[in-house]
């Protein structure tokens, strides 16, 4: 059976839902023919009426305002055969429309009419077929009077009411401020947390161990110190290191996140990015207090905070993570609160699928590598 999802009024995505589910939706006004569905096999998001035939939606028909904004005016002509001809000849679209000029009513105009003409006004004459192709800046014909149009001077256009009023989109494309926002579950947040942390530590280490080694090289060389400064020196040594390994990340997310890219590398990878409440960049400063709050939560709990905000990030509306509804933001889709938002990608990506069965197989061999070591040691004791 088909699974559907939707974007709700406030342009959150709802599903998956089956298609007698979707159809009842419709019925009771949840959504409405202009919402936004997807489903497996559609390359992006399209609105309800596109697939109405699939699910069996009867085609509305149009309304009269409707059609009379497309349909050109009525020409009053002269019931002559030539005239009849004419208006057999007229085309339905594709005609750019003028202005009424001002004619004798003998007098034809050089461009085809798409509005009303006076009820005094008539046509003798029918244009020949040609005529209908010809710009609005075609020469005047001899019938014309010269002040009516110049060669050099197009007719003005006017359009129909509510027929060209609305911005031209393209198939299955919404605006910005139309489209559902895709936020980023726990997978993609993970396999993106797993490339941040390889970063990070690798980082890390490379300031951290040569800044210790001088150090404990430096305490050493000090013969004069007492066993009580040494140990001093030693708690000096690893609240520094601490510091380091707690300064480096903060600093990292803060600069990456607050970057015209709005991610970290792993997000990049992952294709992901962080965003405020609005949708718009997040600060430098807010980004420090995120990954602060983050690692508050982590240490005072004893890693049940860690967990709870895994939970969140994966259960609930907006995948928010206590740090994130603390400091009020959002991890979604790189293409979200963008020009582009089709683009959006719903489910898991090729990077975070390779990353987190590449961390799986990590975890078994230390899982693997544990078990023997501690079975080792149980023997030879």
């Amino acid at each position: 059976m088909t699974q559907w999802y939707y974007a709700d009024a406030q342009r959150q995505r709802q599903g998956p839902v089956d298609t007698d589910t979707l159809r009842a939706r419709l019925e009771q006004g949840v959504i409405d023919r202009s919402s936004l569905v997807w489903r497996e096999g559609l390359a992006q998001w399209v609105t309800l009426a596109e697939v109405a035939a699939e699910l069996g939606l009867e085609t509305p028909a149009a309304t009269p305002e409707t059609a009379s904004a497309f349909t050109p005016a009525p020409i009053t002509a002269d019931p002559s055969p030539g005239a009849a001809t004419s208006a057999e000849r007229m085309p339905e679209a594709g005609f750019t429309p003028v202005t009424p000029q001002t004619t004798q009513p003998d007098h034809v105009p050089a461009a085809p009419i798409s509005t009303p003409v006076d009820a005094g006004s008539v046509t003798s004459s029918a244009p020949s077929p040609g005529a209908w192709s010809a710009t609005t800046a075609a020469e005047p014909t001899e019938h014309q009077p010269a002040t009516n149009a110049s060669p050099a001077t197009p007719a003005q256009a006017t359009p129909l009411p509510a027929a060209w009023d609305m911005p031209a989109t393209s198939l299955g494309v919404a605006p910005v401020a139309d489209a559902p926002i895709v936020y980023a579950g726990l997978w993609r947040r993970v396999a993106a947390s797993v490339l941040d942390s390889f970063i990070t530590t690798f980082a890390v280490y490379l300031i951290v161990i040569p800044v210790v080694l001088v150090l404990s090289i430096g305490l050493g060389a000090s013969s004069s110190s007492s066993s009580l400064e040494g140990a001093g020196g030693t708690v000096a040594i690893m609240i520094l290191a601490y510091g380091i390994g707690l300064l480096i990340p903060t600093i990292y997310f803060a600069w990456m996140q607050s970057s015209r890219h709005q991610a970290s590398l792993g997000k990049l990878a992952c294709g992901i990015k962080l965003v405020n409440g609005s949708g718009g960049r997040v600060s430098f400063w807010r980004n420090m207090l995120r990954y602060l709050a983050y690692m508050l939560i982590t240490v005072l709990t004893l890693g049940i905070g860690a967990i709870v905000s895994a939970f969140m990030a994966g259960m609930s509306a907006r995948k928010q993570a206590i740090h994130d509804k603390v400091c009020d933001t959002l991890v979604v889709d790189r293409w979200a609160y963008t020009d582009t938002p089709e683009r959006q990608q719903v489910g898991l990506d090729t990077v975070t699928i390779v990353v987190l069965a590449i961390y799986a197989v990590m975890l078994l061999i230390s899982i693997v590598f544990g078990v023997l070591f501690a079975v080792i040691a149980i023997n030879q004791s």
